[in-house]
């Protein structure tokens, strides 16, 4: 038996592009087992965003080797295209399978080991896709070249896939029973085609016979968000959910990151959001103690988002990444102060969070189960990225309406009001 596994890090994007080559591997006549089992060939689809990501690669590579069975371990993805190759072969690394390799990588490994594929793939092979979303990606590669940000040196310049070939596998999704389908990129707000971005291929999409929900990566502000905002309006199968990168709410540090929009214009963009789109939930992006950010900096970032009506802020602590411009710059802000700042950053987000999810009192919402919990509920996500605990016992996979009877924190409780 031809057995693989996979161990994905990091973004949507890789884990879409997981799907795609497990797939892939299953046409070639492997079986897909789960990550920690006996197999032949087990890939680690890697994460360099930051160092951080980088080691836990490394790290996930010295475990894939002595998994049970020795399998051949392939390190795939962005960590495969740093240039210490030795130290990640050391660690145990049989292939090293960068970006232009992802597509092809199962014939790659199959001609590496000598065997003959059972069959080739070919481009109407549905991702294999865990769990209830089906991750779509629609596009690769980012040229904004922001400072702190190696990507665009890991993944190239921007590539779009044919609209042809999205709308196909989204209709395959639908066709295999997926409720949900999630888009992924590494910029999505750069797809085009023949003249045509971002929103053009969202009303297509949206018009999909069959399709549950459709939900949004991140939108780069000054970008195309006030025409996705439009077409969002317009097709309440797009989930009411956006993700604006902010960064830093100070103008001095959104230049020397390299950012393409003035606080101002951000939060602009954020209102002309929430008017249009009520009951919206809103996440944002955030460094702490990026390189020269001092204390009257990370305040202007702290008023601009307790200002606007965000459910939702990730927030990270800057980390120093070679190879990019902010590597070499002057100012760096010790680490406690990093860390005091995300503390606070999070706090902001939970008591957002909260208040966003009280308004919910008595509505009723659309759930993606996707689990079971304790004493017979089911458990999921609205449209606007809450948690909800359904009770009734509804099978995973259903997509209903509940009407929310109680929320406890961010959790809506409530039973199913309709299928």
């Amino acid at each position: 038996m031809r057995r693989v596994s996979f161990k994905t890090l990091g973004c949507r994007l890789n884990q879409a592009e997981t799907a795609r080559m497990a797939a892939s591997f299953e046409t070639g006549g492997f079986t897909l087992v789960p990550y920690g089992e006996a197999c032949e060939v087990c890939v680690i689809h890697s994460c360099a965003v930051t160092r951080l990501a980088e080691r836990q690669s490394l790290r996930e590579v010295r475990a894939a080797a002595k998994l049970p069975g020795k399998p051949f371990v392939v390190l795939a993805g962005c960590a495969a295209e740093i240039k210490d190759h030795a130290g990640l072969l050391e660690a145990g690394a049989a292939l090293l399978a960068g970006q232009a390799d992802k597509d092809h990588l199962a014939e790659i490994v199959m001609k590496a080991l000598g065997l003959t594929p059972a069959a080739l793939p070919g481009e109407s092979t549905l991702p294999r896709f865990e769990g209830r979303r089906a991750f779509l990606k629609i596009q690769d590669g980012c040229d904004f070249h922001c400072a702190y940000c190696i990507v665009p040196s890991l993944r190239g310049a921007p590539v779009s896939r044919p609209l042809k070939a999205v709308l196909r596998e989204t209709e395959q999704a639908v066709e295999a029973g997926y409720r949900e389908v999630v888009l992924t990129g590494a910029n999505m707000s750069l797809w085009q085609e023949s003249g045509r971005g971002f929103p053009h291929l969202l009303e297509k999409l949206a018009a999909v016979p069959g399709l549950g929900r459709l939900r949004l990566g991140s939108i780069e502000v000054s970008t195309v968000e006030r025409e996705v905002v439009r077409v969002m309006a317009d097709h309440p199968v797009i989930c009411a959910f956006l993700h604006f990168p902010l960064q830093s709410g100070s103008d001095r540090i959104l230049a020397a990151m390299g950012r393409r929009y003035t606080a101002a214009q951000f939060r602009e963009a954020v209102e002309d959001a929430a008017a249009r789109l009520p009951r919206l939930g809103l996440g944002a992006d955030v460094i702490a103690g990026f390189p020269g950010e001092e204390e009257s900096d990370f305040a202007s970032t702290m008023r601009l988002l307790d200002g606007l009506p965000f459910s939702n802020i990730h927030a990270f602590p800057y980390s120093r990444r070679p190879g990019t411009r902010a590597a070499e710059m002057a100012g760096a802000v010790p680490p406690d102060i990093k860390k005091e700042r995300v503390a606070r950053l999070l706090a902001l987000k939970n008591k957002k969070r909260e208040a966003f999810a009280a308004t919910f009192s008595g509505q009723e919402v659309r759930v993606l189960i996707e689990g079971k919990g304790a004493k017979s509920t089911g458990t999921g996500w609205t449209a606007e990225y809450l948690e909800a605990r359904v009770t009734g016992s509804p099978p995973p996979g259903a997509l209903l309406t509940l009407r929310v009877q109680a929320v406890e924190g961010a959790v809506l409780h409530g039973g199913i009001f309709q299928q």
